[in-house]
């Protein structure tokens, strides 16, 4: 019996270890800098469900980050409050992509 147990047990720790070399594979770092802007997820929606609603609240600015992973964002309207790091990514803006202009050129016509 003792024999089946280490079995399984070897088992198990091998396929533990090829799921977490799995995991850590696809685990994408984050890099948040001062005066990034990102997005807070919205834990209150899970509580309120919404299937159309967004789970992402912001715009907002880091002014912080502490050694301990909180960072402290700025709301557009002034105020300063601190989140978990987990909790945020990084906010990408259309705004860029949508002021360039591009000169369109007539065909020639033959």
């Amino acid at each position: 019996m003792d024999e089946f147990r280490m079995e399984a047990y070897d088992s198990s720790s091998v396929y533990k270890e090829i799921m977490k070399a799995y995991h850590d594979r696809i685990i994408i770092p984050r890099e948040l800098t001062l005066g990034d802007v990102v997005l807070l997820h919205n834990s209150r929606l899970s509580i309120f469900p919404g299937k159309l609603k967004s789970k992402w609240t912001g715009p907002y600015m880091i002014k912080k980050i502490s050694d301990s992973g909180t960072v402290e964002l700025l709301a557009p309207d002034g105020t300063l409050f601190q989140a978990n790091g987990h909790r945020v990514k990084k906010y990408y803006s259309l705004d860029k992509v949508l002021e360039e202009e591009v000169a369109l050129e007539e065909p020639p016509k033959e």
